[in-house]
């Protein structure tokens, strides 16, 4: 799934498939392009992923649809830059995600790929990694958000503004998921991984990830997000 060139601010993992047995990823990203990006972002994007990585990234998980899920992290090559007239100033974000299943030695091992696109005439002024616990905090505006969609609230109290809000899902908790397939979710924590204009003190874009098994032995994200500075 690519996001049109547009800044990825979060990831997701979800079930689909008619039976919610199919394991994919779903991203968030700025509706718009950003004056600033309009104007330097390059149109070049490449693929990354966790193909040829070392067995010693594989951890293996107990749905029998997967066998393993590697924990490489990806990040943008840095061979990418050789040979180019492109500045050192310049970052590689996120704009695309995708998950892969390839067998390595008798094991069927789910990868990672980010879709890298090259932002020129800034810099990096934080780095953070994220999990899913830490975006879990329950804020006022997401309940909001959820109440807003039953009929019952739309009738009792006049519609209220609410703040942008960054979750690729209508629901805060994450997509409903038919009760036939909830066995499914000891297998995969579908809580986005996220950062928005909520998160001080501005907006963060996501530059690499990784597959992770978390402390239930769901398969999980763990997502670096970075601020960034840009050249006037």
């Amino acid at each position: 799934v690519v996001s049109g060139g547009k800044p990825v601010v979060g990831l997701r993992l979800y079930l689909e498939g008619k039976n919610c047995n199919r394991l994919a990823i779903h991203v968030q990203h700025l509706s718009s392009l950003p004056n600033i990006f309009s104007a330097t972002t390059s149109e070049t994007s490449r693929w990354q992923g966790s193909e040829d990585v070392d067995s010693q990234y594989f951890e293996p998980v107990k749905w029998k649809h997967y066998g393993h899920v590697c924990t490489a992290p990806i990040k943008h090559d840095s061979q990418w830059l050789h040979g180019t007239s492109r500045t050192r100033q310049g970052v590689y974000i996120v704009t695309g995600a995708q998950l892969q299943t390839r067998s390595k030695r008798s094991k069927k091992v789910i990868h990672l790929r980010l879709l890298f696109t090259w932002l020129p005439n800034c810099t990096i002024q934080k780095t953070m990694w994220c999990q899913a616990p830490a975006t879990l905090r329950k804020s006022s505006f997401l309940s909001t958000l959820s109440t807003t969609f039953t009929a019952s609230a739309a009738k009792e109290q006049l519609p209220k503004p609410l703040p942008n809000v960054l979750n690729s899902g209508v629901y805060a908790d994450g997509p409903p998921v038919p009760v036939q397939s909830r066995k499914l979710l000891k297998f995969v924590d579908m809580a986005e991984v996220v950062r928005g204009p909520h998160d001080p003190p501005g907006h963060w874009l996501v530059t690499g990830a990784k597959l992770v098994l978390n402390d239930l032995g769901k398969i999980s994200l763990h997502v670096k997000f970075a601020l960034l500075n840009y050249a006037s």
